[in-house]
């Protein structure tokens, strides 16, 4: 999927395509840094990481009412990627997601 996505353009052609990249490459194991939260695991990422995480990027977007540390990063890397990450996120876990995050 990685693969794919970088292939394709996806990494230069938004902020929510870097959302998507950080969150595929984060619970692919190929980044340490998880997509929102401040501090990496130290350990293999699973399928509740990826939950937790998707529910942190939800959090973030609401802006106002988000803990201080999800409104620093959705100051710093704004709405798209937090978007392409939470929409990334629940489709790795196949949560609500009813389309890959390509597709919306």
């Amino acid at each position: 999927m990685i693969e794919h996505v970088s292939t394709n353009g996806y990494s230069r052609k938004s902020r929510y395509d870097e959302g998507l990249l950080a969150a595929l490459r984060w619970a692919a194991g190929q980044a340490t840094a998880p997509p929102v939260s401040p501090t990496p695991l130290g350990r293999s990422v699973t399928a509740a990481d990826v939950t937790r995480e998707q529910g942190r990027a939800h959090e973030a977007m609401q802006g106002a009412t988000a803990e201080p540390e999800l409104r620093n990063v959705a100051q710093a890397k704004g709405q798209a990627y937090l978007t392409g990450a939470e929409n990334t996120l629940a489709w790795i876990t196949g949560s609500d997601a009813l389309w890959a995050p390509w597709e919306t």
